[in-house]
């Protein structure tokens, strides 16, 4: 096949020849299909961007042996740094917007702790351990969460729950998994009702993620991921009150992805108008911030700071980034710091611009590798001689690209504000969970689901992949993240097959009527068992 890029078709999903075009000034990634024809998908509206992206983190292209995108077969070590695992495909929501629920998937993947205890076993081989993040459907509405979390973090893992927070508005509920100490990546889009309505079809479920997000203030003593997906004409209006929401609960959020709504959706059932990409996030959250001076870079930019990050951190891998994406144009990220009442844009508070300032960084700290090799850093000694090397050499670039006077302020009200916050953490201890509330909240413009505009060279070398059994061979498996669901159903369902479900599923309720009322969306008749009294408390679980 040589070193030809790879997409997939349209209409036929088949690993066809793939290049980039520019049309208006956008970027398009055109396939060429042997029985469908040409397709085209528009992957950025800022053409000019995305290549600036390229030329900030070097593009890595494809080795002499292509990616051929068949990720069930391939045995590449994609050293990951965070991994999803379905838990379950049953879901309280039911958002056309979503390709992750149980509607039209024709079967039900609850499998029980077995099939946990495998999988969190070879997870928890792999050095360093990623994060874990359980996935769904939702997964709050498997009764045994509890359980599952307690096995992964035995065998070394920090799971994460990636959730839609209904269930968390039941406070006993919440006060229960806050206990766990597990973080949570909440999915929330933005603080009007109106939002929810012409995304999900569910205006009653703002109520309840507020009243979720109330919860988990009074009962977590960790800070969360807001999760928002992003639409033109849906929800852009509403983000700079989404990013204030954020700095009003800084001791709460600590990070916030934007995933740009991307077409998933089964043809007919939802209509979005115009599409959004990450580029239009990224102006988005520009015009949102007070002042602007929002500037995105790619994430990939930050494994420049593995080798001196292993001096201060256990792990030498990022827990900031949200995807971890090494290509340049996965996952871009900024820094948005507080003044007091607002978030500002970082290049508010630096002398030069964030791409120029991160270039001069990385280039500093690449310099020092060759001083730090000859250093241990798991010994104590070595590790301190290494942590001052690496201060020695930055100092002079801090005190020069830093505008010291925006970052602190009054010197006397910081300080003040440094006493009052240890005096009422002194005071708290004992009481309700006490969080330091952060100046920085980091933010991440996520690729997720993309299908339509993926290409190979996204993949060779993803660091965010989904982890599953090969129901035939029972060994675990990873297929990155963004090609996942062209190959998830017919992998759950021989897993269903083999271990079967856990609990009792009857018709799945799911939020439609606009008055906040229930209507049922019939599932297929292979999801409804054993009814009657068993069927109706399920319901009123998972409700």
């Amino acid at each position: 096949m040589g070193n030809v890029n790879l997409g997939l078709c349209n209409t036929c999903r088949a690993r066809v020849p793939s290049e980039f075009i520019t049309k208006d000034g956008q970027l398009w990634i055109r396939k060429e299909c042997p029985t469908c024809g040409v397709t085209d998908s528009m992957v950025s509206s800022d053409a000019q961007v995305w290549r600036n992206k390229r030329a900030l983190w070097p593009y890595v292209s494809l080795e002499r042996e292509a990616c051929g995108m068949n990720c069930d077969r391939c045995a590449i070590d994609h050293q990951p740094n965070i991994v999803f695992v379905d838990v379950t495909n049953r879901c309280n929501m039911n958002c056309p917007i979503c390709i992750a629920t149980i509607r039209g998937m024709g079967f039900d993947f609850n499998p029980p702790l077995a099939y946990f205890e495998k999988l969190f076993a070879e997870i928890g081989r792999l050095e360093p351990k990623p994060v874990v993040s359980l996935f769904g459907g939702e997964p709050t509405v498997r009764e045994d969460l509890l359980e599952i979390i307690t096995i992964a973090k035995k065998h070394g893992l920090r799971p994460h729950v990636v959730t839609n927070g209904l269930r968390l508005a039941d406070e006993n509920y919440c006060k229960k998994l806050c206990a766990a100490q597990v973080p949570f990546r909440f999915a929330f889009d933005g603080r009007n009702a109106e939002i929810y309505e012409r995304l999900r079809r569910n205006r009653s479920a703002y109520g309840k993620k507020m009243k979720a997000l109330e919860n988990l203030r009074k009962y977590s003593r960790r800070k969360h991921t807001i999760m928002a997906t992003v639409g033109r004409g849906f929800n852009d209006q509403h983000i700079g009150d989404l990013l204030q929401f954020c700095h009003e609960n800084r001791d709460l959020i600590s990070d916030i992805g934007l995933i740009p709504l991307t077409e998933n959706w089964r043809p007919g059932t939802f209509e979005a108008g115009m599409p959004t990409t990450m580029e239009d996030v990224e102006k988005i959250v520009e015009q949102s911030v007070p002042g602007g001076r929002v500037e995105f870079i790619p994430s990939g930019l930050s494994y420049a700071l593995k080798k001196t990050r292993s001096f201060f951190r256990k792990n030498p891998r990022s827990e900031i980034l949200l995807l971890a994406g090494v290509h340049p144009n996965c996952e871009s990220m900024t820094l948005l710091i507080s003044d007091g009442k607002v978030y500002r844009g970082i290049n508010h508070y630096l002398r030069k611009p964030l791409h120029q300032a991160v270039v001069e960084l990385a280039t500093i700290l690449r310099n020092l590798e060759p001083r730090l090799d000859g250093l241990d850093a798991q010994r104590f000694w070595p590790r301190l001689r290494g942590q001052a090397v690496i201060l020695r050499a930055l100092l002079p670039w801090i005190l020069t690209r830093l505008r010291f006077g925006r970052l602190i302020g009054n010197p006397i009200a910081a300080l003040g504000r440094l006493i009052m916050n240890r005096l009422g953490h002194w005071r708290t201890r004992d009481k309700a969970p006490r969080r330091r509330a952060r100046r920085i909240l980091r933010v991440g413009v996520l690729p997720f689901e993309e299908e339509h505009s993926i290409d190979a060279a996204r993949l060779e070398k993803c660091k965010a992949v989904f982890a599953y059994e090969d129901a035939e061979d029972g060994t675990v498996k990873y297929i990155p993240a963004c090609l996942w669901y062209p190959y998830r159903n017919p992998i759950l369902e021989k897993l269903s097959r083999k271990y079967g479900t856990v609990g009792k599923w009857a018709e799945t309720q799911y939020p439609q009527k606009r008055d906040g009322e229930r209507s049922i969306d019939p599932a297929p008749a292979q999801l409804i068992q054993h009814g009657s009294r068993e069927t109706r408390r399920i319901v009123e679980t998972v409700g």
